[in-house]
């Protein structure tokens, strides 16, 4: 077994149904005073901006309701200088992925002084992880996730996209692990379908390539297969049904803790692949994780021998007569998940020509995530992929 060392973990964390009025007492708590409310429009149209503006009262300083996709760069620096002018000692990000990034974008900026780039992640020439630590101490952030699966309320990671370069920047640091996370699923009830199922994949393949990750270890895997299990039997009821609680609630859970398992195992091919995806055509990431997972699956299962075995039990499934057998069966297990929800089944779907599939391909192979593979991949074996799902 590899060296373990579990050393990312949430700060804070509060769960249950109504735990949104829990907010004044929580930034209280915090040191905080004055907050913005960050969220995009399908948040501030609907009835939950009003409840987290009821939840804060008197410390709402303001909202800024343009939260867009992918976290573009000017979008983050319009919400320093909002939250300048405010006076606010504290982000509250209310939505997806986007929206909490924009916060941890926002935390980048307060520390640095405004710089972005020096922080990034850069890669050295034998292809590790080469970056620069924040400088200063972040601004309180308080996330409150509304869909299940950007994971990005108990994760030290960001993503923010530079619109100018067509790149989505990559950042890592402790510090932007938000000061605490509300999951109520309350707050999620109003996610649409094909939303809900686009993230709460993005959870499902965290947990996979957890399992297969070449930093693997017991404790991930504990939590990445019970999320799995979670994910497999309540994901297409979310999408379903959206008003059910507890099912929204027990997505939410294996939500967080398919991020706290596979930031200290990593993931590798699936995510790398969404990276250039995400950037290069500005898609939702857990669309073109539905579509990549099986294939990745069936590449990499295999080097987890007997560990197979658990995959499948944690999708419900059976009758294999061999440790590969149960991967393959998993795989298929994936393909039919991806079938029961409202998502597209193949890279085509998504607009993305096949002629592309090269250079997708070659940037993927540079991406820090494929560090993490458990056996060596060549860019003929990442196109290979790619076009088994185009």
């Amino acid at each position: 077994m590899n060296p373990l060392r579990i050393q990312i973990w949430p700060k804070k964390l509060i769960l249950g149904r109504g735990s949104v009025d829990t907010l004044s007492d929580l930034m209280g708590e915090l040191g905080g005073h004055r907050a913005l409310v960050l969220c995009g429009k399908t948040v501030a149209t609907g009835p939950i901006l009003p409840r987290v503006r009821d939840a804060l009262g008197d410390k709402c300083g303001g909202v800024f309701d343009n939260v867009a996709p992918h976290t573009p760069l000017p979008m983050v620096r319009t919400i320093v200088a909002t939250a300048h002018e405010l006076g606010a000692d504290t982000i509250v990000s209310v939505g997806g992925g986007s929206a909490i990034d924009a916060g941890k974008g926002t935390a980048i900026l307060h520390a640095s002084g405004g710089a972005l780039d020096p922080f990034a992640i850069r890669y050295a020439a034998d292809g590790t992880i080469q970056r620069e630590l924040l400088p200063g101490a972040t601004i309180t952030h308080i996330a409150i996730p509304t869909t299940s699966g950007s994971s990005s309320e108990v994760l030290p990671t960001a993503g923010i996209r530079d619109v100018d370069r067509r790149v989505k920047m990559l950042f890592w640091d402790d510090a932007l692990i938000p000061s605490a996370a509300i999951l109520d699923p309350e707050m999620t009830v109003h996610t649409n379908p094909a939303l809900t199922a686009a993230s709460g994949m993005t959870a499902v393949a965290r947990c996979v390539e957890s399992l297969y990750s070449r930093y693997r270890n017991p404790f991930a895997e504990g939590l990445a297969l019970h999320a799995l299990r979670l994910l497999h039997r309540n994901l297409p009821i979310a999408t379903e049904q959206p008003g059910n609680l507890e099912v929204r609630q027990d997505c939410q859970v294996a939500c967080a803790m398919s991020g706290i398992a596979a930031i200290n195992s990593m993931v590798s091919v699936v995510h790398a692949l969404g990276h250039i995806v995400g950037g290069r055509y500005g898609l939702q990431h857990g669309v073109s994780h539905s579509i990549l997972l099986a294939p990745a699956m069936r590449l990499y299962l295999p080097t987890v021998g007997e560990g197979q075995r658990l995959v499948l039990d944690a999708m419900d499934g059976g009758g294999a007569a061999t440790a590969d057998d149960a991967g393959s069966i998993a795989a298929d297990l994936m393909e039919e998940l991806l079938s029961r929800l409202p998502l597209a089944a193949r890279l085509r779907d998504l607009g993305i020509p096949s002629g592309d599939l090269p250079e997708i391909a070659e940037n993927a192979s540079h991406d820090y995530m494929m560090a993490n593979v458990p056996t060596p991949t060549a860019v003929p074996q990442i196109e290979a992929l790619l076009r088994s799902a185009w």
